[in-house]
């Protein structure tokens, strides 16, 4: 676990991003060749090509969005399959358009629609195989008896926002030696998610173990960054805030290895001993 490569989802956000580019660039004829219509006066002929080109520009915007979507699906090993095909709809609006223009070289004359027709087809069968439609099932990985797809993943899902959570309060605070632990942190609890995606049987074990400590976490760290943000907190808070992240990241790291051991008691156990210590503290 230690040794995988962490996942960062700018750089996720990104290459997807990156992918559709050539979408973008191939209607540029298109766009120069409506901009020269319409200084020769040609009014119809340019709101044709115009309206050609804004279609090639929301498909492509359409298939970068169906890219990143796909890339998450691909990255996770549990995932939901998109609900919306927005790759198959970009398909289909290039597919169209292409089609549209080449019927609009044959001045729009009947016996040329069916070839116009084959070429809308040619487009959509390029794209398809050049970038591929949309997945339409959902990943389950391993899951076991008793743990649903859906289940698993509000889980990880709630879980990953809480930890965004913390990552957008933990920028926030100044101070090197709490935004250093808190990075640790938030790793650990990642890496803590990424072990429940491997095994789902894991997440009953885990659950009230990823609330206690997540919710917490979250609370303690947005308290902290909202009130303290560019000022200097008092000694007390800082020495009470620093006692609260040793115990939970002490604790969380002895129940990462018990959680991946399968030591049921312990860590119910250390559970309750954070929980305590949270609740004294005044963070939960």
């Amino acid at each position: 676990m230690a040794s995988a490569k962490r996942y960062d989802p700018t750089l996720h956000a990104v290459r997807y991003g990156i992918k559709g580019i050539l979408l973008f660039l191939l209607p540029l004829p298109v766009l120069i060749t409506s901009i020269v219509l319409l200084l020769r006066g040609q009014v119809f002929d340019t709101l044709v090509t115009g309206g050609a080109f804004a279609a090639f520009m929301l498909a492509a915007t359409v298939a970068r969005h169906g890219f990143r979507l796909q890339g998450e699906y691909e990255r996770r090993k549990i995932a939901r399959a998109p609900t919306t095909p927005y790759k198959t709809v970009a398909a289909l609006f290039i597919s169209i358009t292409t089609g549209v223009l080449d019927w609009w070289t044959s001045d729009f004359v009947m016996g040329a629609l069916p070839e116009s027709v084959l070429i809308g087809a040619v487009a959509f069968l390029g794209f398809a195989l050049y970038y591929g439609l949309d997945p339409r099932k959902d990943k389950a990985g391993k899951l076991s008896l008793g743990v649903t797809v859906e289940e698993v993943l509000e889980a990880l899902d709630a879980a990953n926002l809480k930890i965004d959570a913390i990552e957008d309060a933990r920028r926030k605070i100044r101070n090197p030696e709490f935004n250093a632990r808190l990075q640790r942190i938030t790793n650990k609890a990642r890496e803590v998610v990424d072990s429940i995606e491997d095994d789902p049987a894991r997440l009953s074990r885990a659950r009230k173990f990823l609330k206690v400590y997540l919710d917490g976490t979250q609370r303690v760290t947005e308290g902290y960054a909202q009130t303290h943000q560019g000022l200097a907190a008092p000694q007390a808070l800082e020495t009470n805030f620093s006692r609260v992240l040793d115990s939970i990241e002490q604790t969380f790291t002895e129940q990462q290895t018990k959680l991946l051991e399968d030591n049921h008691f312990d860590l119910d156990v250390q559970i309750e001993v954070l929980e305590t210590q949270l609740k004294r503290e005044g963070v939960i």
